[in-house]
């Protein structure tokens, strides 16, 4: 017998995570930007972004196929404006990432794979090519991580963990969360198949749970490990 209790997410079961009201209005201010539920305005832009970073974003993230005509990306924004509506049901939600300053749309973030029994999600990112090295994917995971484990009684989610994975050979995506602070938790081999590279890699996962979050900073409390691997 392999399978969990907390996978089966039967309502009420575990902590039965709950979302607080008015989800359809999130804004996540960071020093360098806005980080907000998607306008169908926001179409031509995310066209244009995810078609520019093509080539940098295939090999790790296989959606960027789906970008053929501006239609894509006005279904794409259609679908996370009626997902954020109900996240209990959904269970994830794609937002923007805009420059404060300019209003540019420079890449996504959100979350999925919320567990309601954990009250725990995955979340995600990517950056158009042309911000790439710039820090704003780090920037925007520790605000959103905050947003994610802050109190509902405090503007947040109220979740209890956040997690995410990435191939063990996608450098970027590794230094955006252990930037972040994220302890690494686990390395499945050959777990992940990265198109562009033709073959299965190595799965990596990062996780913090809220106790050792400092949501008002933005930053793993103090003495928290850098990871979790075991000996």
């Amino acid at each position: 017998m392999t399978r969990c209790a907390n996978e089966l997410e039967k309502p009420g079961a575990g902590h039965d995570w709950r979302p607080p009201e008015g989800l359809d209005t999130i804004r996540i201010e960071t020093p360098r930007l806005v980080i907000r539920v998607f306008e169908l305005d926001d179409a031509p832009e995310v066209f244009e972004a995810v078609t520019a970073s093509h080539d940098y974003l295939a090999p790790w993230m296989d959606w960027v196929e789906q970008y053929k005509t501006l239609d894509n990306a006005y279904d794409y924004i259609v679908k996370q404006r009626l997902r954020v509506k109900d996240l209990r049901e959904s269970r994830a939600v794609g937002l923007g990432m805009f420059e404060r300053d300019s209003g540019r749309f420079v890449g996504g973030h959100g979350f999925h794979g919320l567990n309601l029994d954990t009250a725990a999600a995955e979340f995600g990112y990517w950056v158009r090519k042309d911000a790439n090295g710039t820090g704003l994917a780090t920037e925007a995971s520790r605000h959103v991580v905050s947003y994610m484990l802050r109190p509902q009684v405090e503007g947040g989610l109220g979740m209890r963990r956040a997690r995410a994975y990435c191939s063990g050979e996608n450098i970027g995506s590794r230094r955006v969360l252990e930037k972040a602070g994220l302890a690494l938790e686990v390395c499945q081999r050959d777990d992940i198949f990265a198109n562009g590279l033709g073959r299965a890699t190595d799965r990596l996962g990062y996780g913090i749970v809220a106790s050792e979050w400092d949501w008002k900073n933005h930053r793993p409390v103090e003495g928290t490990p850098a990871k979790r691997l075991p000996a």
